[in-house]
């Protein structure tokens, strides 16, 4: 992001052209585009196209040229508003006062390369194949650090989830034998805000098609690398992963644990748009003790508070800054 002395840089660069083209002395240059104003910050056209570039491989495998540039614009908006939560974030850390130090980025760099069981160059391997330097993943990383510490504080304090609610839970799906488990993967088509009729039923039919196709035999994972609107899951073929009930929203559930393997259904609004859906696994385990689960309970049922929370948050940001998109 761009802060206020870079700001004034620009300004002076744009002066130093207008003076410079008024005089007949003006020479061909790339003058730098404004994607969003952040408040008193810049998000660049070029960090946009930064962000977007590794994700455009699946996207220009996309035959259909008109579905390619619809697929590359909402790409582009999406990375567009991951950026401008993170300057918003950015400026309530510089609110709250909250920084991130090398020793912390380096102390989170050996326990990813842990987890994974890499060591430096497998990790600079990583990160060269996907177009990344070190220094550029030192930066991000030790802004994901910044936005959790931030969210942590601001939403953390939101999230409270009582033993009765985990007690709850497991009544409802451990306690008496029912405790099923399901994996599904999805396409998920987003509905943009205020959108009138006609384009809500432009979306339907756009994941109606995308059902036919699936339901067809076209690779369900290869369809939602290509078409789906969820940053997310894009990447892993829309997988949602492994989930009991009450953590999907109720339609989407009602829908799941009425599937057989193997099932295609669909389209189901939900949230922001339409969801095409497949069953991939069911499994149903004996219960556990509620005091050999209760803490993972509540762990799953603050992850999905906090998620909720956080969205509410980013809302409110959004609204108490100025946030102008020019891209």
């Amino acid at each position: 992001m761009i802060r206020r002395d870079r700001q004034a840089a620009l300004r002076a660069s744009a002066v130093v052209l207008a003076l410079a083209a008024a005089s007949g002395v003006a020479r061909a240059r790339v003058v730098e585009k404004v994607a969003a104003v952040v408040g008193d910050s810049l998000v660049l056209a070029s960090e946009v196209e930064e962000k977007v570039a590794p994700l455009m491989a699946d996207v220009n495998r996309i035959p259909d040229p008109d579905k390619r540039s619809a697929r590359a614009g909402a790409l582009r908006r999406e990375v567009l508003d991951r950026l401008i939560d993170d300057e918003l974030i950015l400026q309530q850390a510089a609110e709250l006062k909250l920084t991130v130090t090398s020793e912390q980025v380096d102390s989170s760099i050996e326990e990813i390369k842990k987890q994974n069981s890499i060591d430096d160059d497998q990790l600079r391997d990583a990160l060269r194949s996907q177009g990344m330097s070190m220094s550029a993943y030192r930066a991000d990383l030790k802004r994901q650090l910044l936005r959790f510490r931030v969210l942590n504080i601001a939403v953390g304090s939101r999230v409270n989830i009582s033993d009765d609610e985990v007690r709850s839970y497991y009544n409802r799906h451990m306690k008496d034998g029912s405790n099923t488990q399901v994996r599904a993967s999805h396409v998920f088509i987003s509905i943009p805000d205020g959108a009138d009729a006609n384009l809500v039923a432009e979306k339907q039919a756009a994941a109606q098609k995308i059902l036919e196709r699936a339901q067809a035999g076209e690779d369900f994972a290869k369809l939602a690398r290509e078409t789906s609107d969820d940053a997310a899951t894009r990447a892993e073929g829309g997988d949602l992963g492994t989930f009991g009930k009450d953590m999907l929203p109720k339609a989407i559930e009602e829908l799941v644990f009425s599937m057989k393997v193997g099932d295609i259904r669909g389209p189901i609004r939900a949230d922001r748009g339409f969801h095409v859906i497949k069953l991939v696994d069911r499994t149903t385990k004996d219960p556990k003790p509620f005091d050999e689960v209760k803490e993972e309970i509540r762990m799953q049922l603050r992850q999905k508070d906090m998620e909720r929370q956080t969205k509410i948050y980013l809302a409110e940001l959004r609204k108490k800054t100025l946030v102008d998109i020019r891209y």
